[in-house]
């Protein structure tokens, strides 16, 4: 078993990851206080009032640390097993566009539950 965190599906898990803790810590600590269409979980049901807002930009930052630290881990165990050629490169683009989605619909259905 070798460790190669170069190979290219690595890399693009692990950047990946790392970039998504940042801008949830970021969130986390510095939350936007009013509602906006710059900074901060975005959506429509997001910006329906203050309270949902407050509660969208917490919940969400918890989340997207939580998947980051899921595509952090992904790195690790694909630096263990390598996958070779464009492949790891197809994966890691999807794996890149697919976990934000996912998050955006867990975010929602979260606001949908706790604000009907």
């Amino acid at each position: 078993m070798v460790f190669e965190w170069n190979n290219p599906l690595s890399l693009i898990l692990s950047s990946t990851g790392l970039i998504f803790y940042l801008a949830g810590w970021i969130q986390g600590k510095y939350p936007p206080k009013k509602r906006n269409h710059f900074y901060g979980y975005r959506t429509k049901r997001s910006m329906k009032n203050l309270e949902v807002w407050n509660y969208a930009q917490q919940y969400s930052a918890v989340e997207i640390k939580k998947l980051s630290r899921i595509l952090i881990l992904l790195a690790v165990l694909t630096a263990l097993f390598p996958f070779k050629g464009m492949s790891a490169i197809w994966i890691g683009f999807t794996a890149t566009l697919l976990a934000p989605i996912g998050m955006v619909f867990k975010v929602e259905k979260e606001l949908k539950k706790r604000f009907p």
